[in-house]
């Protein structure tokens, strides 16, 4: 030590103190680290290491650390109003630096290493540990032994969280670095995913190659249904307008009963046309559908049915007044229900076949799982029950395809609504026939109004042809820009168009689409809609890889290889474990320290229990000290019963401790023990405890010397023959 100078002065008794010579001069002037103060009472032993407790900040170290008793005692020097301290302390510190205590009137407290930067109490403290005790009650100093058990946990609690942090950030890079087998994986899955990209570009392709095929094809035959239409309409006007010229005209009547006759036979004109719409539709049906014609034709009450309503001239047969028109409607109308019950039976019996079972209910599926697709929500599948949605929808799509039947649908949906309206249309007929009657006898028309019937047969032909032309020219004009033709002339005819129609036939490779032009349209633009969802998502994916890529290739290379990985990683988990039994044995510590040791009655209990006693005896260095200043060898405290488990079978109550040896032991334990790079020691009023008691206390800190460690060791006893130090 280089020098102790100090002036505390006592505020209220007016006093003054500075160093006493023979207690600094000794120390200051030896190079020595050991030293024991002994004087009579008030000569100021305890001064001396409150002085340097307080320059060390030892006030601000935990309970654990130190007692109340001496905190309170060095706190009060912080007391302005009673106490005025001023020092300037120089200690020589084992590895050749300086450390300097000051405090100076007026100011803080100083605390320096070698005359630098001031530094604060806390990295102090992170380096340099503080013994100072009162070695005064043996009994409380051999419970603070077995107390010293959660000082001993917590340190050991801390090294391994320190160690696991240090762990945790190497760790750490382990996502940080560029991972290989994530970069091969990654260059898979995007190779993967172009693959399929280019597939389902090439399926779209295919698949608007058809329809747009389709869609030529359904125009072509809408156009050659025109072209014959049109053909059909001017042989009907021409022959029209000749009975028109020929009817005889009537007399003028006024505008208003001019205007209702030409209404109620232009409605006429309409409602037969209707009927006959319909039940044109109805025979075509029949016809178009294999099975259905099957059905009626092989049952020879149905066919005679299906023959009438063929035959029927619906003006002449169901509306002449001169035969029994009623009955013959009703016996049409009865046909056409026939038929009608028929054909709905044959439906239903069809969706409850197996097959078709099997198509409607996958199918509905299908078009559940296509939904999701496209809202970008079938990752749910995967995460709850580890499903491929692209490939289950192919699974689910070839199942669909074994199992195709004929979809009835369309038919049925005719037959039930479309149909129905035959029975309101041919009453409305009558009823609006009844009224032109009446009123041609009430103008007396004669012939019954042929004139005014003919022309409105006429004028709703005429209006016909008009709307017809228009869709000619639109339809001529759809094909003409989808064969990618200027000349209109190429496509006048039936027979130019039909050239067209069979080279486009012929290009359509799957026959069964021309089957049902309009439903395999629909089939198809639900196809590619579906195939556009999945390559949206699969360009999304393959985007995402790729960033994926990018961000991984730009990483550094790891440190570690794969097997040093797995060694952190399993050291890791080993350290966790650690800190969690760590954090156990605190909860289990406490009921120690609270003396509820009854409490412990589980089996893993009990076992820690022994543990601790062995702990405790590890931190005596595995030595009781004895009366003759020999040690015994300790193999464990029982913490239950109190006693010391020695050799030889040697058990020792805690209670038959000696008070000095309790103090040796206890005083022994704390320095073997203490932590830091730097250790003071300060015992105050060690006189209870005998020379061999003390010499191996001394023994310890000597030890802390010989590691470098220590910086000084003073402690006091009383002497009522004048001041003396004793170095060692």
């Amino acid at each position: 030590m280089n020098r102790i100078d100090y002036n505390l002065e006592i505020i209220g008794e007016q006093i003054s103190f500075t160093p006493r010579k023979e207690f600094i001069d000794p120390i200051v002037n030896s190079n020595n680290k050991i030293f024991e103060i002994t004087a009579d009472n008030s000569y100021g032993k305890t001064f001396i290491l409150n002085l340097l407790a307080y320059g060390l900040d030892a006030d601000k170290l935990d309970d654990t650390k130190i007692l109340n008793s001496i905190k309170e005692s060095i706190k009060r020097y912080d007391d302005t109003k009673s106490y005025s301290l001023e020092y300037n302390i120089d200690i020589d510190l084992p590895d050749n630096r300086v450390l300097s205590l000051t405090k100076e009137k007026g100011r803080g407290k100083l605390i320096q290493i070698n005359n630098g930067a001031p530094i604060s109490y806390k990295v102090l403290h992170d380096e340099l540990s503080i013994i100072y005790d009162v070695p005064s009650n043996p009994s409380e100093r051999l419970n603070a032994v077995i107390k010293d058990l959660n000082n001993w946990n917590t340190n050991l609690k801390n090294k391994f969280e320190k160690v696991a942090r240090h762990i945790f950030e190497i760790s750490k890079e382990f996502d940080n670095v560029r991972n290989e087998s994530k970069i091969e994986i990654l260059n898979k899955k995007i190779k993967e995913l172009e693959i399929d990209i280019k597939k389902n570009k090439v399926r779209q392709e295919t698949e608007s190659s058809q329809l747009k095929k389709l869609i030529i094809l359904k125009n072509l035959k809408n156009l050659i249904s025109l072209i014959e239409t049109s053909n059909r309409l001017e042989l009907s006007i021409a022959k029209k307008q000749k009975e028109f010229k020929l009817a005889p005209k009537p007399a003028k009547l006024e505008k208003k009963d001019s205007s209702l006759i030409e209404q109620l036979n232009k409605e006429l004109v309409d409602i037969e046309s209707r009927l006959k719409k319909t039940i044109g539709q109805f025979i075509g049906y029949i016809n178009n559908e294999n099975e259905v014609n099957d059905l009626i034709t092989n049952d020879t009450t149905l066919n005679k049915d299906y023959c009438k309503i063929r035959e029927t001239d619906i003006r002449l047969d169901l509306f002449d007044d001169n035969t029994d028109y009623l009955t013959k409607q009703a016996n049409f109308k009865k046909s056409v229900d026939k038929l009608k019950e028929a054909i709905v039976n044959f439906i239903n019996e069809k969706k409850n076949d197996k097959t078709y079972l099997i198509h409607n209910s996958y199918s509905q599926f299908l078009h559940l799982l296509e939904d999701l697709i496209e809202n970008n929500i079938d990752y749910l599948l995967k995460d709850e029950i580890d499903l491929d949605s692209n490939k289950f929808k192919k699974q689910l799509q070839d199942l669909v395809s074994k199992h195709k039947v004929k979809n009835y649908d369309e038919l049925k949906s005719f037959l039930i609504k479309d149909l129905t309206s035959i029975n309101g249309d041919l009453t409305q007929f009558m009823r609006t026939k009844i009224k032109l009657i009446n009123e041609n006898k009430k103008k007396f028309i004669e012939d019954d109004g042929k004139y005014y019937k003919i022309k409105a047969e006429l004028d709703t032909l005429l209006n016909s042809q008009k709307s017809l032309k228009n869709d000619f020219a639109i339809t001529t004009g759809l094909c003409a820009k989808e064969l990618e033709i200027s000349d209109l002339e190429l496509i006048n005819s039936v027979d130019k168009i039909a050239g067209f129609k069979y080279s486009i036939e012929k290009s359509i490779t799957d026959s069964k689409l021309l089957e049902n032009i309009n439903n395999s349209i629909n089939e198809i633009e639900k196809k590619i809609r579906v195939l556009d969802s999945e390559t949206v998502q699969l360009v999304g994916n393959y985007n995402f890889n790729l960033k994926a890529l990018e961000i991984e290739d730009k990483r550094k290379p790891s440190k570690y290889n794969s097997g040093q990985k797995k060694v952190i990683e399993s050291f890791d988990r080993m350290l966790k474990q650690i800190i969690s039994n760590l954090k156990k044995y605190d909860e289990l510590i406490s009921k120690i320290e609270s003396s509820k040791l009854t409490e412990f009655k589980h089996e893993k209990d009990i076992k820690f229990m022994e543990l601790a006693g062995k702990i405790i005896a590890y931190s005596m260095d595995n030595k009781l000290l004895r009366p003759d200043g020999k040690f015994i060898k300790l193999y464990f405290y029982d913490m239950i019963k109190q006693e010391f488990h020695c050799e030889n079978n040697i058990i020792i109550k805690k209670l038959d401790v000696s008070t000095g040896l309790a103090s040796a032991n206890y005083l022994k334990q704390r320095i073997d023990n203490v932590e830091g790079k730097y250790v003071v020691v300060l015992l105050d009023e060690i006189g209870n405890m005998a020379q061999n008691a003390l010499d191996q206390v001394i023994e310890s800190i000597k030890n802390l010397e010989n590691q470098n460690r220590l910086v000084i060791a003073l402690f006091t006893s009383p002497n009522s023959d004048g001041i003396k130090i004793n170095e060692y």
